[in-house]
């Protein structure tokens, strides 16, 4: 387990804040292949930026909007740190392992989404660590908060562990029997042309089973083997070229193979055009993903950029969603005394 206190030494924010003055200072971490751009609002990824090795020349990778207000004006999550359960809880209730009923905040029709009606993407987080390769935010969530029992602490410390690799681990302790679920919600368009559909980027997941979904984006009994369906991705496959047998969309878990809690290999995303990719990294036991469907010319990037429809794709690692009513899915269970750590890794070339 990982003891979650950290150094109470916090450097100033670099400067990279937009001229429209509504955002909070930035944090970046940097190498001479990446820049990262952080908010304490959501504990929030605002931009990934590769260096071209020839030109020195940037590109963003990583959907970001213009400002802080721009992310708080809208429900798509983007970049930002979920909890204190990330994805779909039905019918915004559960009944604990000690038997009591617990009723969240709804904000997905019937549904508890991502942490609720205000849920850690709408906090801001306090940075209790920041260098240049490093930072780290706290946020304590107050018993009864969206309706979880418990003094629940998370932190996200984000850091790179190479040149070309971006970590972050999430950790939380709650003073009750609470589930957690924490996750990265971060939208990658490897083009950086945001205007234009991450549809033709090629994908691969590792993972034999899926979970087919109702009406409420809720997991139906049991799980699908991905074989002969328009989920198998255990072979590179172009997402677009996948999504006319994808019988409902691209917005499900995938249940990876390999022991959770082990940091590994769980997805690459590459895009043909300009030859970048990213392999994905996790300690949990599934991934979400998600194919943009919702952005609209309204949300705008920070250099003015309209969103296009399907600008990003969501892989989010994570346990497997409406746990806290599935006892036959991976245990979503934090008891006191205990530490929750979620380990993300992203690396780039």
């Amino acid at each position: 387990m990982l003891n979650s206190s950290q150094s109470s030494q916090v450097a100033p924010p670099q400067a990279d804040t937009p001229e429209n003055g509504k955002n909070t200072g930035r944090f970046v971490l940097t190498t001479d292949q990446i820049r990262v751009s952080l908010s304490a609002v959501g504990a929030r990824m605002c931009g990934l930026y590769l260096r071209d090795k020839k030109d020195q020349s940037e590109t963003n990778i990583a959907v970001g909007l213009q400002s802080d207000d721009a992310y708080l004006a809208q429900d798509s999550y983007i970049g930002a740190v979920c909890g204190r359960y990330a994805n779909r809880i039905a019918n915004s209730r559960y009944c604990d392992p000690a038997g009591k009923d617990i009723i969240l905040s709804s904000n997905e029709g019937p549904t508890h989404l991502h942490g609720g009606v205000t849920g850690f993407d709408k906090k801001t987080w306090t940075v209790v660590e920041a260098s240049d390769s490093k930072v780290c935010f706290e946020l304590t969530s107050a018993d009864g908060d969206q309706g979880y029992p418990g003094t629940f602490t998370a932190t996200a410390t984000y850091s790179i562990t190479a040149p070309n690799r971006l970590r972050l681990e999430l950790t939380a302790t709650c003073d009750q029997l609470c589930p957690v679920n924490m996750t990265s919600h971060a939208y990658w368009n490897l083009s950086g042309q945001f205007d234009k559909t991450a549809a033709d980027h090629v994908l691969q997941i590792n993972a034999d089973a899926w979970l087919p979904i109702d009406d409420h984006l809720i997991p139906l009994p049991g799980s699908k083997d991905v074989a002969g369906t328009g989920y198998d991705f255990r072979s590179p496959a172009r997402v677009s070229d996948m999504l006319p047998h994808a019988t409902q969309g691209f917005d499900h878990n995938f249940c990876l193979t390999g022991d959770r809690g082990t940091l590994r290999q769980i997805a690459t995303l590459s895009d043909p055009d300009s030859g970048r990719s990213m392999k994905l990294f996790s300690t949990e036991a599934g991934l979400q993903f998600y194919l943009c469907q919702h952005f609209t010319a309204d949300m705008k990037t920070e250099t003015g950029t309209a969103l296009h429809q399907n600008a990003g794709i969501a892989l989010e690692p994570q346990t497997w969603p409406n746990s806290p009513n599935r006892d036959d899915f991976p245990s979503p269970w934090l008891k006191p005394g205990e530490t929750y750590r979620h380990v993300i890794e992203w690396e780039f070339t």
